[in-house]
């Protein structure tokens, strides 16, 4: 083959590879700032700090609970949480398994468990599930849970629910 085939072959290859879409690759600070995400958000729940709360969680953020309608939107979020748990009688915590970052978006899933305090009625049974979220890269650089579910065992489920 004579050089310019080649010449043009490479030439080629290299505009193609210039189109390619281009995947970020995880870096170790963004899998490490989705982690430390995970903790902060923990920590602030568990103070019900919802001010701090509402700048973790994107406006239009959906959460999606064991056996109930997604909850569409940060304020939605925000008050069934406030609503719905009580940091004297629970506090929560949580193990990250796994974070994949992808450009402005990471993945993350792990496990969560409610623990009783001494407040809490002597019976009250500890709680525990999975968790898994989609997170999006907000402004300042910082990360917003923007799609969350979680679950937890059917015999810790609520009676009726």
């Amino acid at each position: 083959m004579s050089v310019r085939v080649h010449l043009l072959t490479l030439a080629s290859l290299l505009v193609l590879a210039a189109c390619a879409p281009q995947q970020a690759a995880d870096t170790e600070a963004d899998v490490a700032a989705v982690r430390a995400h995970v903790n902060q958000f923990v920590a602030t729940w568990n103070v019900a700090d919802h001010a701090a709360l509402s700048s973790m969680v994107a406006e239009d953020a959906i959460l999606m609970q064991p056996d109930e309608s997604p909850l569409e939107g940060r304020d939605a979020i925000l008050a069934t949480m406030a609503d719905g748990y009580d940091i004297a009688m629970m506090q929560q915590s949580a193990t990250v398994d796994e974070v994949i970052v992808m450009g402005d978006n990471a993945y993350a899933r792990g496990t969560w468990r409610l623990s009783p305090t001494s407040a809490a009625d002597p019976n009250a049974p500890a709680l525990q599930g999975k968790w898994s979220t989609l997170y999006r890269r907000g402004n300042g650089n910082d990360w917003q849970v923007w799609r969350w579910m979680w679950n937890q065992p059917s015999d810790q489920a609520p009676a009726g629910g």
